[in-house]
């Protein structure tokens, strides 16, 4: 499926999603999920999913990708970041989409809104948990981020990056920097 001009929307999660949310993540494959989760589950943890819908200091940010297709709008996608224990300038980030939507720039858009709210919220750094079964993600991830360190566990890597002021990590997958940001230091 190809994403339409407007059909892609993306905005913050709300409370009223959970029930979309859990469908949404049983429409993704044990594949994605694993990648997500860095486990094989088979519901969305629902530790995980409170924290993403609830409000107030030390809640996850978050935001869905919803396709407009017809009167009802079908989440599609989820990115969140939430406040690593210890460090509140630094935020886990996470994202799932739905197998179809892969690769069409759902998540680059998710991860470009998640990281200019950040910004905006005074978050400094992502901390990223990547599959090393992704290469092609964790190769992009170094290449167009400012990485401040990285450590390896088994199978994956942790990545830490600055959030940019620009509201996006730079191009491709993660979304693109304008020109001015590209040449700043």
């Amino acid at each position: 499926m190809m994403i339409g001009p407007g059909a892609l929307r993306v905005r913050p999660v709300r409370p009223d999603d959970a029930t979309a949310l859990t469908s949404m993540f049983g429409r993704c494959s044990k594949q994605t999920r694993y990648r997500r989760f860095h486990g094989f589950v088979t519901e969305i943890p629902a530790a995980y999913l409170h924290r993403c819908l609830e409000r107030g200091p030390g809640a996850h940010r978050a935001f869905v990708a919803e396709v407009v297709t017809g009167r009802t709008p079908r989440l599609v996608g989820l990115a969140s970041a939430g406040p690593v224990p210890g460090a509140s300038y630094v935020h886990e980030v996470g994202a799932l989409v739905e197998d179809v939507w892969q690769r069409q720039g759902v998540g680059r858009r998710l991860v470009g809104a998640l990281s200019a709210d950040a910004h905006a919220a005074g978050v400094e750094v992502f901390r990223m948990e990547l599959c090393r079964a992704q290469p092609s993600l964790l190769a992009h991830v170094i290449a167009n981020a400012h990485v401040l360190a990285t450590e390896r566990s088994g199978c994956d890597v942790t990545v830490d990056v600055t959030v940019p002021a620009t509201g996006v990590l730079g191009g491709g997958l993660m979304g693109r920097m304008s020109p001015a940001a590209a040449k700043a230091p």
